[in-house]
């Protein structure tokens, strides 16, 4: 989930974000603060000023997947980085507002090779091919402070994607977990760092079969 930024010629401005595979340090579960108590952010330096009105491409979902099911997981990402649901019992009032608007037959504008395409003026989630270590980016555009459109993609080429984690489970990825990460993004959130701060949604790894990251730390809601 590392963050690079892109800037055009023209005044948009584009940035994306992937969510990487990594075995986790041997520290980490010893040096990571509790998400709870941990309130550390970034920002990607632009936000939302009206409702982030997306759409998701089911004709895209893999094929061990029912599309109602990812949908419903897609949907529960999204409301959680809007209404600031977390593990920690803590109450929220955020500006952030989103709404599902159906399914599209339109692709996330996000190339094979990671770089992000020509905004369409729509906000799409789906999945597709992408760079093999790469398992979920946003792509945003912005003007001035404001981003105007984000789109989100998930690596289902070379990634195995679950709707719940069972017990069992081994080397698959909740789709939900990510998927909040990335709506993280798309609404402003940049990364923090794994080592001290891996118990939060907007940490850059997440490990197979690993959902925690599907509610907010304390960071991720102070940054929100």
């Amino acid at each position: 989930m590392r963050s690079t930024a892109v800037r055009s010629l023209c005044l948009v401005a584009v940035a994306s974000a992937f969510l990487g595979q990594m075995i986790a340090p041997a520290a980490r579960a010893t040096t990571a603060i509790p998400p709870c108590k941990d309130g550390a952010y970034t920002l990607n330096g632009t936000h939302w000023n009206k409702t982030l009105l997306w759409r998701f491409q089911a004709g895209s979902t893999p094929a061990n997947l029912k599309a109602p099911a990812v949908e419903r997981r897609l949907k529960q990402a999204a409301r959680s980085v809007a209404t600031g649901r977390n593990r920690c019992g803590l109450t929220s009032d955020l500006s952030a507002h989103q709404r599902y608007a159906g399914r599209t037959k339109a692709k996330p504008n996000i190339r094979r090779n990671g770089s992000c395409g020509t905004p369409d003026g729509h906000n799409e989630v789906g999945f597709g091919t992408l760079p093999s270590a790469e398992m979920g980016l946003t792509c945003y555009w912005s003007q001035g402070d404001a981003t105007i459109e984000a789109d989100i993609l998930f690596n289902r080429a070379d990634y195995r994607w679950i709707t719940k984690v069972a017990s069992g489970c081994v080397v698959a990825w909740d789709i939900q977990a990510v998927a909040t990460h990335e709506f993280g993004h798309a609404f402003g959130l940049g990364h923090v760092g794994e080592g001290l701060h891996a118990n939060l949604t907007m940490a850059p790894y997440i490990l197979p079969c690993q959902n925690s990251e599907s509610r907010l730390g304390l960071g991720d809601l102070r940054g929100l």
